[in-house]
């Protein structure tokens, strides 16, 4: 059986639609590789959050998120709570 002419198209077009688009922290699942874009938070707790090494272009692991989330940010672990983490935008990293 022959493989029709636009099934490599088609495939191509799969792999766009599946790809990761930027979205909350918070829709991270566990174990979740994202890349952060940008963090839409007070002042003093972005600068807070730089200083822990939690800033734009940096990658976190989420670890756990019950509660609130626990990161891997640089080989540290980071807490922060839901409310902060619905204010930072990311974009998922895959594995």
């Amino acid at each position: 059986m022959s493989i029709p002419w636009w099934a490599p198209w088609r495939q191509a077009e799969t792999k766009v639609k599946n790809q990761c688009t930027a979205c909350l922290l918070t829709s991270c699942g566990r174990g979740s590789r994202a890349a952060v874009l940008r963090m839409d938070c007070a002042g003093e707790e972005a600068k807070k959050l730089r200083n822990l090494g939690l800033y734009e272009g940096s990658c976190v692991t989420v670890l756990d998120r019950q509660d609130g989330y626990v990161l891997d940010v640089r080989g540290s672990r980071l807490a922060v709570g839901r409310h902060l983490a619905g204010a930072i935008t990311v974009l998922p990293l895959g594995g």
